[in-house]
């Protein structure tokens, strides 16, 4: 059986913070029902993420995020940082 993997760069989302997560995954399922064709796309963060992401890489301005459909219903979320 495989153990869990403990890494810094994930952060536990406090739980009064779901249902912000519930509107960024479903802004982004309703994107990708409107673009069945793409695997890909950018936008802008949602606040949520402006904190998640920020406390990744301190002193950093999170740019944008690129949203990439791994399969059919999964999504991967990867910030990107204004140049320092």
């Amino acid at each position: 059986m495989n153990e869990p993997v403990n890494s810094p760069r994930v952060l536990k989302m406090h739980p009064e913070m779901g249902y912000l997560a519930d509107e960024q995954m479903n802004a982004d399922r309703e994107w990708f029902a409107n673009h069945p064709f793409a695997t890909k796309y950018y936008r802008k963060p949602f606040e949520s993420e402006v904190i998640e992401f920020c406390e990744l890489e301190p002193g950093r301005k999170l740019k944008k995020i690129l949203v990439t459909k791994v399969s059919e219903g999964a999504r991967a979320r990867t910030p990107i940082f204004y140049d320092a």
